[in-house]
């Protein structure tokens, strides 16, 4: 389940919205005991029912697969390396190949240099075809 909370102004409406994850210990009249995951305290905590959100889990497609860039698509590439330093750009695909053993790699633009990257780290943001 998804616990919703937040800041709230002198009219009632939520400002800054916080979300956390948890799992449910005890169900009671209007509230519930939770217990937060991934939180550096580890104690239970009531809240009331109505600040709740149940996660669908059984309406997730887990099988589905991402979206596998073409050439002329418009990408966005991420990369955190060993050394934790961030690699971020925006390119078109010029062309793509298939190595054995290292999968699909899409040559880009990254800082005014082309380079091959894999797919693995391409977020498509917009199709060259348009019927795709």
């Amino acid at each position: 389940m998804v616990v919703v909370g937040g800041t709230f102004n002198k009219s009632g409406k939520i400002q800054d919205v916080s979300f956390q994850v948890a799992s449910i210990v005890e169900i009671g009249l209007d509230d519930l005991l939770v217990k937060p995951k991934d939180s550096y305290d580890a104690s239970l905590k009531f809240v009331p029912k109505k600040t709740c959100r149940k996660i669908p889990v059984d309406n997730i497609q887990v099988y589905e697969g991402l979206r596998k860039p073409q050439c002329g698509d418009l990408v966005y590439f991420y990369e955190k390396n060993w050394n934790k330093k961030e690699t971020i750009a925006v390119s078109h695909v010029w062309e793509l190949r298939n190595d054995p053993g290292r999968g699909v790699s899409a040559l880009i633009t990254i800082a005014d240099k082309q380079d091959w990257v894999s797919i693995k780290n391409l977020l498509v943001l917009d199709v060259n075809n348009t019927e795709k």
